[in-house]
């Protein structure tokens, strides 16, 4: 029988305390490995291969200004745990088959936000970024994705996919 997901929504942590309600969107970064264009003579086309891993941006937008939060995301020197928290649920046919954990985990530092921008009869939103040098992925306690950009660790569904490479140049 064919299955669908949804996420429908989710919460937001700093450093293991909750923000519940206080996000108004956070978007997770984006997976985008570097790649090396190979041409060659003999070959007639050109073959894209994969040479690392470009740098990881979340981008995070707040429903209004709260202290903890600038505490945490105007020091560039200071690392935070940012964790999303969110419901995947599965149906089919039948309806609601099941609900499980999903949890992004990023450690990394805030590398710009916002001071506010203000209108007239309008809430004020400020928005953060956040420079990923770890992240985690784990849904139903199966870890999904996991990368550290300090210790050259890539893990796709639980496999290490530099290990080989680590081993290689003595790391």
């Amino acid at each position: 029988m064919p299955k669908l997901n949804a996420i429908y929504n989710a919460n937001v942590y700093i450093d293991g305390n909750n923000l519940l309600g206080k996000a108004a969107e956070i978007t997770a970064p984006e997976i985008e490995f570097t790649m090396d264009e190979v041409t060659g003579l003999g070959l007639f086309g050109t073959i894209k291969l994969p040479s690392g891993m470009e740098a990881l941006e979340a981008e995070m937008t707040w429903n209004s200004f709260y202290p903890e939060v600038a505490a945490r995301s105007r020091n560039p020197f200071k690392s935070a745990q940012l964790m999303i928290r969110s419901n995947l649920q599965t149906f089919d046919a039948a309806g609601l088959e099941k609900e499980v954990p999903m949890v992004t985990t990023m450690t990394g530092t805030f590398g710009k936000d916002a001071l506010g921008g203000f209108k007239p009869k309008e809430k004020a939103e400020f928005a953060s970024t956040f420079q990923v040098n770890e992240v985690r992925q784990v849904a139903d306690g199966r870890e999904l994705f996991y990368y550290n950009a300090f210790t050259n660790t890539l893990r796709v569904d639980g496999q290490d996919v530099l290990s080989q490479m680590r081993k290689n140049i003595g790391a």
